[in-house]
């Protein structure tokens, strides 16, 4: 038993089903063969035994018949019983006297001899009509049973019409020859239906056992819910597939899977265009977007079904856990960019001013200490009194070293001022703004070789909006990228790899603090970039 346990365990699912399908449809047919073949014969057993009923009946109520039957004429009454026999579908016809003796039967030796089966009391004794099921000399079968009264109404003798058992099964022959026949069709065409079905189960289930799908169903539920990130699946009508507890948290949404996957996604998120932005069959990485009022970066990813677009896969992450490690990034960057700028700024500083001492020009060496240190404390003074946002004022200071050094003049407009921020902006994402714009207008002087090589920039927050411009005397903007330049990837540089994201980003984080841009061309040549932020609550 158990070996046979183990060896059904080791058949695949679609053999399983096969065999369950089969197994029933085998199980039905032999309860539907077995009560049709018992129904038919109860029928046949019935209606035979009527018609036996009915043709004694007949017989004994012939008065010729009585007649010979009073007189004895035997040999009268064999032929009138053989022309009977000749035109009935009876297997025999019987007819005995008063007392059981048989005055005709099928076999002439027989004649003269007792009826057999025991059943003629009820007709001899109490002159009743019935049917029976008896087996006689030439075998069992039912038999209709008549009393013959003659004129007085006296029993005389005894009607008996029989079918035997062997014309029973002609008849169950006949009729279920055509039944088995359909039987057999039914079964063979039920058979490739069940082995059809079950392949097309197994496709469903993408050739996996149902082990399998379980493993991967709790696989995948261990992941959903390992992942920090917060993750939403959805079909291509937008209604949940999945989503992890990580999305509940941040979008707030306190339903079960079960329930939301009865909903659509609109139901729940606000500005889940993101979810369906065209063209729907392309994937979106590190998008900024805002879902239930929460600034998120997301990720969408297409999902297929033999080449047909299904649904989606969004994945995000408040963007404030990504601002805090952009903020320490930012700050270590520009601590070492300064310091790498200012160390080769003072290594040719002091290598100037160790010539000027062996050359023993001391007045030199002390005009040129005084010069520098002018320059610095100049610019120091105007960020430190102008910029009280201390991240900015690192950015400036930065970016004025590090124009410096690529022998470009970066000039800061005597307007500028910035207090502090009343916009939606944060100050992380300000410091992008700014500096992708500074090093946008970097790389532009820097590819113009007849550039002034000067730039100039304004931050002010004087009204009630925060501007910033930043002018470039650089290559300007070729005309078929005007309108493309704030698309990811696309860039104006002949270098394009790991381009094409500083624009995309300034656009992103203005159009989220409801601002805008304005980019117009410099004379003589290059560019300005306007940015317009809203900066009063």
């Amino acid at each position: 038993m158990k070996r046979n346990l183990s060896s059904l365990s080791k058949l695949t699912f679609r053999i399983k089903v096969f065999l369950l399908l089969f197994g029933l449809l085998m199980l039905q047919m032999s309860v539907m063969v077995w009560h049709f073949d018992s129904t038919l014969y109860e029928s046949i057993k019935h209606q035979v035994g009527t018609r036996a009923l009915v043709q004694a009946k007949e017989i004994a109520s012939d008065p010729v018949l009585i007649k010979k039957i009073q007189v004895k004429d035997l040999a009268s009454l064999k032929i009138n019983i053989d022309r009977l026999s000749t035109i009935s579908d009876a297997s025999f016809i019987v007819i005995g006297d008063k007392n059981g003796i048989r005055l005709t039967h099928p076999v002439e030796e027989r004649i003269g001899l007792p009826m057999t089966g025991g059943d003629n009391a009820g007709v001899l004794e109490r002159g009743e009509s019935y049917v029976s099921l008896r087996e006689g000399s030439l075998g069992y079968g039912v038999r209709g049973k008549t009393p013959i009264f003659d004129s007085e109404h006296n029993i005389i003798g005894v009607v008996s019409v029989g079918y035997l058992l062997n014309r029973f099964q002609q008849w169950l022959d006949v009729y279920m020859t055509p039944l088995l026949i359909e039987v057999f069709s039914i079964v063979v065409l039920t058979l490739f239906a069940a082995w059809g079905f079950s392949r097309h189960i197994q496709k469903q289930m993408n050739d996996m056992e149902p082990e399998q799908i379980a493993l991967a169903l709790n696989l995948q539920k261990s992941i959903l819910s390992s992942v920090y990130e917060g993750l939403i699946a959805i079909n291509r009508e937008g209604y949940f597939l999945t989503i992890n507890k990580s999305a509940l948290q941040l979008l707030g949404i306190e339903h079960q899977i079960k329930y939301l996957k009865t909903r659509q996604i609109i139901e729940f998120v606000s500005n889940s265009e993101f979810f369906f932005r065209h063209p729907l069959n392309e994937n979106i990485k590190d998008e900024m977007i805002r879902l239930n009022e929460h600034a998120l970066i997301a990720n969408r990813i297409a999902i297929f079904k033999q080449d047909q677009l299904i649904g989606w896969v969004v994945s995000f992450r408040q963007k404030s856990d990504i601002d805090s490690l952009t903020t320490e990034l930012t700050q270590v960057q520009q601590h070492s960019e300064s310091l790498r700028v200012l160390q080769h700024e003072f290594s040719n500083r002091l290598a100037t001013i160790s010539g000027l001492i062996e050359m023993g020009r001391l007045d030199e060496v002390k005009q040129l200490i005084a010069q520098e240190n002018n320059s610095k404390q100049e610019l120091l003074d105007f960020i430190h009194q102008h910029i009280h946002l201390s991240q900015i004022a690192g950015l400036l200071l930065g970016k004025s070293l590090r124009a410096k050094e690529l022998n470009i003049s970066l000039r800061f407009d005597p307007t500028c001022q910035l207090h502090r921020l009343n916009s939606t902006l944060s100050e992380t994402e300000l410091c992008a703004i700014l500096g992708n714009l500074i090093d946008n207008a970097f790389d532009a002087t820097q590819q113009n070789l007849s550039s002034n090589r000067i730039i100039e920039v304004l931050i002010t927050d004087s009204g009630d909006d925060l501007v910033i411009e930043v002018t470039d005397n650089g290559t300007g903007i070729k005309p078929h990228l005007i309108d493309d330049i704030w698309k990811k990837g696309i860039t104006n540089k002949q270098d394009s790899h790991n381009h094409g994201i500083g624009l995309y980003l300034v656009q992103r984080y203005v159009t989220h603090a409801n601002g805008f841009i304005i980019v117009d061309n410099a004379e003589p040549q290059g560019c300005i970039f306007s940015v317009f932020i809203p900066n009063k609550r």
